[in-house]
């Protein structure tokens, strides 16, 4: 080794592979412990307590209770852990490394949406395993998709909500908050009695044409699938407005509390 190959510096792998490399260590930190257990276990375990009573391994069921799982993993599991690790510093030593702040920024998103995606699947899995409902290779393509980009709506959203939570204590609460009232007005739960002015704004929230959409894929047993124009607009709409949010007011470094001067004391006192 000649002592100019020796003085070359390392050579930075290609981006393609970062960003592979990103994904994969995002999503295997994303998808330990409680995440599994909340988004993939508590849809399964709803829809198993709800057979027998309803008609909740019908399409529109379970294309409830798999958007329960996705939206969970994709809005509550990550915006927690994006402000966790804003606020313990961890985004302000990525942000110093070579990494492109572009790529740690896609890779965690897509990371969130390969969870979330299977958290969603899953309960569709345990519903034919279980309840043998009947989805085609077309149903199961289409809802390939439609959890795609509903995964990328929500964890779009969650991550421009993320620059209004100060701590992380308030994190949890705040994604809560803004989750429950969009879920069950959206029938995540099933249909409920509300004002028409309500259904309307429910239609263009990012959970009921998830719902829809998936409902529409999954009772399709002629095979192939036909999305819903309208449902697909609202969710890339969504997806387009948090990223474009995100981008904007995205924080690497921890919020810093505003802390008061002690009054001066004159020489008197």
């Amino acid at each position: 080794m000649t002592d100019a190959t020796r003085a070359l510096p390392p050579r930075m792998p290609s981006i393609g592979r970062m960003l592979a490399a990103q994904i994969t260590y995002q999503a295997r930190l994303l998808a330990g412990g409680r995440a599994i257990i909340i988004g993939v276990g508590l849809p399964v375990l709803l829809l198993i307590a709800s057979h027998g009573s309803r008609t909740d391994t019908e399409a529109a069921g379970v294309a409830g209770y798999a958007t329960f799982g996705l939206t969970l993993t994709a809005w509550n599991t990550y915006g927690v852990r994006l402000v966790a690790a804003r606020e313990s510093g961890v985004l302000k030593r990525w942000r110093a490394t070579p990494l492109p702040r572009w790529c740690y920024f896609l890779g965690r998103i897509l990371a969130t949406i390969v969870v979330a995606v299977l958290a969603g699947a899953a309960t569709v899995a345990a519903s034919m395993l279980l309840f043998h409902t009947k989805v085609s290779v077309g149903g199961a393509l289409g809802a390939l998709v439609v959890f795609t980009l509903g995964a990328f709506a929500w964890a779009a959203t969650a991550t421009a909500l993320t620059a209004l939570i100060p701590t992380t204590e308030a994190a949890a609460p705040t994604c809560m908050v803004t989750y429950f009232p969009v879920i069950i007005i959206s029938g995540v739960f099933g249909s409920i009695h509300e004002p028409s002015w309500l259904a309307t704004i429910a239609r263009y929230l990012p959970a009921q044409p998830l719902i829809h959409a998936l409902t529409t894929v999954l009772g399709n047993t002629t095979g192939g699938f036909r999305l819903p124009a309208h449902d697909i607009l609202v969710l890339a709409a969504w997806t387009i407005a948090g990223l474009a949010v995100a981008i904007a007011t995205f924080r690497w470094e921890p919020h810093r509390p505003t802390q008061k001067r002690p009054a001066r004391t004159s020489p008197a006192d």
